[in-house]
């Protein structure tokens, strides 16, 4: 498909603005935008996340980087971000990461489909308020619903009650919906009693009891009347989870039975090498 008016215009912008040698972004041969960084080229790939009473459709999608050496040798998010400790650099390269990814999702149909994007601890603390609004401006440059975009906080704000509240407050206020990750399923109890929140994730492993799984789920999803719970890392099918507040996201659903891998998911996911978390925020 052709690319959209909007971000066609908003890719001709950056190329007549001020020259910034960090931040080019591009048209790579296959159509998709990649972004260079120092030596580094920045490209995107997508995990989607089902509701498992609707395997057929993806829900949404979590936004990851993949970041190549000029050398050809893949990069890791954390050695990315800790060649620069400068924080007006954290604070470019995160959101040249998050205008990429949201370019590159424009680019493909997924009709109501949200997009999860990851907010770093190091970002956090560098923006001192107002969280979300220069992301924003290049939510509305897109035209794109900014009700469509989950940004996820990082596990160490689980613990900070008055750190969760002003960013959450934040990014409620830039119309941007949020989700927290936690690590263990006692944390939910808790952060539901404190916050109203829309999305939680914890990992498969996380939750591993001598019981059956599904029932352990459809009694941690009865925990907050608001929240959906988004199981991830899951490499293997969860049996009989058919409650739309339980969320499935992992390797085994790259491709769920029945139908066709989705054009956004890419084949190389499984490696933790080239299948790297996208830290953003601000």
């Amino acid at each position: 498909m052709g690319i959209p008016s909007k971000t066609r215009l908003f890719i001709d912008s950056l190329k007549s603005g001020p020259s910034n040698g960090n931040r080019p972004l591009f048209l790579n041969e296959k159509g998709a935008i990649e972004a260079k960084w120092n030596n580094l080229t920045l490209s995107s790939v997508f995990q989607p996340i089902y509701k498992s009473n609707e395997l057929t459709k993806a829900f949404a999608y979590e936004a990851f980087v993949r970041c190549e050496h000029a050398n050809g040798n893949q990069i890791g998010v954390n050695d990315l971000f800790s060649k620069n400790a400068n924080q007006d650099e954290i604070t470019g390269l995160d959101r040249l990461c998050r205008t990429l990814h949201l370019l590159n999702f424009t680019l493909h149909d997924e009709e109501h489909a949200l997009l999860f994007l990851n907010v770093n601890e190091g970002l956090i603390s560098a923006v001192g308020e107002n969280h979300g609004a220069a992301f924003r401006k290049v939510i509305d440059a897109l035209g794109f619903s900014p009700s469509r975009i989950v940004i996820e906080l990082p596990i160490s704000l689980v613990k900070d009650s008055k750190r969760l509240h002003f960013v959450l407050q934040n990014y409620r206020l830039n119309s941007l919906e949020v989700a927290v990750n936690i690590e263990a399923k006692d944390d939910l109890a808790s952060l539901a009693e404190r916050v109203n929140i829309r999305y939680i994730k914890i990992a498969r492993s996380s939750l591993q009891t001598h019981g059956n799984l599904t029932e352990e789920l459809e009694k941690i999803s009865q925990l907050s009347d608001s929240a959906n719970i988004i199981v991830t890392k899951n490499d293997a099918l969860l049996q009989e989870a058919a409650n739309p507040k339980i969320l499935l996201q992992g390797n085994a659903y790259r491709i769920a039975s029945g139908f066709q891998e989705n054009a956004l998911t890419d084949a190389s996911t499984t490696s933790p090498r080239l299948f790297i978390s996208l830290h953003v925020g601000g």
